[in-house]
């Protein structure tokens, strides 16, 4: 019985490691959103991302690079000063990010889907 009881505190142990890890990278990706970080932002890019935006025709799939070129351009269009965090959750290894990026007059909902794998959160879905 003694045995089982560590078992499960080690299991428990470690399942909330790697969410502390998932919360950690959650935040990364929000604060290189807030400054416009690009550079820091595409490691963060899955190879092949689902990406929707306003001034697109339907949702795609892009490359990190191209995804993270398309959301450079989009913050220089829109004159975007920063993001605010909505909600962040983690269901599993899969984070829902949410927020608003914001522009002097606008400010556009955003949704962006995470994955935990070995090397970290990937980003998979930007909408």
């Amino acid at each position: 019985m003694i045995q089982f009881r560590k078992i499960i505190l080690l299991l428990l142990f470690i399942t909330g490691s790697c969410s502390l890890l998932a919360q950690n990278e959650t935040e990364t990706v929000v604060q290189n959103l807030q400054t416009a970080n690009f550079n820091s932002l595409l490691s963060y890019w899955d190879k092949q991302v689902e990406v929707n935006m306003p001034d697109l025709a339907g949702q795609r799939q892009y490359d990190a690079t191209e995804a993270n070129e398309l959301l450079k351009s989009f913050f220089n269009k829109k004159s975007i000063l920063g993001f605010e965090k909505s909600a962040a959750r983690q269901v599993g290894t899969t984070v829902y990010l949410t927020g608003k990026l914001i522009s002097n007059t606008v400010k556009f909902n955003i949704t962006m889907l995470l994955q935990q794998n070995k090397n970290g959160l990937l980003l998979l879905v930007f909408v």
